[in-house]
């Protein structure tokens, strides 16, 4: 009787313990969130964010440049560069046109200008980490003003962003204009709740020269607007947006280009021309359908919501504006690089968190002055944002980037190709060191189909290659298959080494 009175009596003072603990733990947090709820806080802390958050994307992307490990992309920037740094016109080699034909991306031009003066490709990575990080401001003010988060939410949503795949990927996927529109874009949602017109404007204007068809992202932030009986300001943006991207693509594009809008190719499947893709995804709504529900559309609209436990389909009139513009770029026929396009990511992001933090909000609790969303959605938050970016991040753990920015010897050996190359030569060079040798006037990519021709086309113009075995996909036969065919085009070998070869034509053979 006695032993059992003692146990009765050691279980009730551990529960008392516990719940003591428990209390003392919720009170201490109840505390920190008090002071954390300050307006100074408020002022600097997502600040201090930032600046974190882009040393880290800074390092890494400048990091993976080093070892060459960043996506050839990257190298027609750097050409557009070296061209304007000349006072030329920036036509970039492999796409035939003008940099601005591609995208009406005119941001690019003061951001070139800075690069001519700086070291240019670690000029571009930083300013577009700088982009990235930035956007955590805008984040943190929207989920402290608009949406009346605490604390703990705000800092949740900035943590979600940070760990966000699509953020990495694009951060290492060589450069991309449009990548200054993300905080931007944020940031002009904010504006208009604030109804800071000036500064509307501003970032608006910032949104739509980052890339011509992110008019069609103003076009639907103002449709947003418009549900929220913002209907002035909302159809004003709208209009605006329609028009921009409208003027662009019909003929601005096409007056730095060949005369016809630079993407009609990736609609090919549906039309020759802009009215007839229209009248082709009219007439075949079953295909057109087929296209948006592929299973490459599911996995990517699947990677923009899960890491935020598909919060956004709590608020749906967050995201659905957005929806023609995402529908564009998912039945888009374009070459994937190795993540996927994250650059068509950049309004989606936007509009996720937007809707993300509109749903905290929802699904939160009133207090005195803030909505407090419980700690263990917020924590399961955070884990699954934590486990998507190692599943899916280009900066995954099992990418080992401790490991990057060191040079092995086959890295060494295709820096060293690139002094063998004359500056004025034009060049075909595999993916891997075409960045190397990007600041010139004429340089294409070594791609694979150039590499599986039994006769491969290379043109007279082109006075080197420089090949590399370890990148070229072909075998150890297929290897010796193309550089024979080098031989019978009059090409010899100048420099050989860790399977990094140059081939210079010789002279009068063209």
């Amino acid at each position: 009787m006695k032993a059992t009175l003692g146990l009765e009596r050691t279980g009730e003072q551990m529960v008392t313990t516990v719940h003591s603990l428990r209390r003392r733990l919720d009170i201490q947090m109840l505390r920190w969130q008090a002071r954390l709820d300050a307006p100074g806080v408020d002022r600097y802390l997502p600040w201090g964010l930032a600046i974190v958050f882009w040393v880290i994307l800074a390092l890494l992307a400048i990091a993976r440049s080093r070892d060459l490990g960043l996506s050839p992309q990257v190298g027609h920037y750097l050409q557009a560069v070296h061209l304007m740094g000349e006072g030329l016109s920036p036509v970039v080699s492999e796409w035939g046109f003008n940099v601005f034909a591609n995208q009406a991306a005119f941001l690019f031009w003061p951001v070139a200008r800075l690069a001519v003066l700086l070291p240019s490709v670690e000029t571009l990575l930083v300013l577009q980490a700088l982009a990235l990080a930035v956007t955590v401001v805008p984040l943190w003010r929207v989920a402290r003003g608009p949406a009346n988060l605490r604390v703990s939410g705000a800092a949740t949503l900035a943590v979600a962003f940070a760990l966000h795949p699509s953020v990495h990927n694009l951060n290492l996927a060589g450069f991309h204009p449009e990548v200054f529109a993300l905080p931007a874009l944020l940031a002009a949602y904010l504006a208009t709740h604030r109804q800071n017109w000036w500064a509307l404007g501003v970032l608006v204007a910032i949104v739509v020269t980052a890339r011509a068809d992110l008019g069609l992202a103003v076009t639907a932030l103002g449709l947003l607007f418009v549900t929220e009986d913002r209907r002035r300001v909302g159809w004003s943006l709208a209009a605006f947006g329609m028009s921009w991207f409208l003027v662009m693509a019909f003929v601005v594009q096409p007056m730095f280009g060949d005369g016809v809008y630079p993407h009609i190719t990736a609609f090919a499947h549906y039309g020759d021309s802009s009215f007839g893709v229209l009248l082709g995804m009219l007439a075949d709504p079953v295909g057109l359908l087929g296209d948006l529900m592929d299973r490459a559309s599911f996995e990517k609209m699947l990677l923009l919501v899960a890491p935020v436990l598909f919060l956004p389909l709590v608020r749906p009139r967050y995201i659905v504006t957005l929806l023609p513009l995402t529908a564009l770029y998912l039945v888009a026929d374009v070459p994937e690089d190795v993540m996927g396009n994250p650059q068509q990511d950049v309004p989606a992001l936007v509009f996720v968190f937007i809707a993300t933090a509109f749903a905290l909000m929802r699904i939160g609790t009133r207090g005195i002055s803030r909505v407090l969303v419980d700690r263990r959605v917020l924590t399961v938050m955070v884990l699954t944002a934590s486990v998507f970016f190692v599943r899916d991040a280009a900066a995954s753990p099992y990418e080992k980037p401790w490991d990057w920015g060191s040079r092995d010897h086959v890295d060494s050996a295709r820096v060293s190709a690139t002094t063998w190359v004359g500056d004025e030569a034009s060049v075909l060079a595999s993916p891997v060191v075409f960045p190397l040798l990007a600041d010139r006037e004429s340089v294409y990519v070594l791609d694979g189909a150039t590499l599986q021709r039994v006769d491969p086309e290379i043109p007279d113009t082109i006075d080197v290659v420089v090949f590399d075995r370890e990148t070229s996909g072909l075998s150890t036969s297929g290897n010796r298959a193309f550089e024979h065919k080098l031989v019978l085009l009059d090409f010899r070998s100048r420099f050989e080494a860790e399977g990094v070869s140059v081939w210079v034509r010789r002279p009068g053979s063209s």
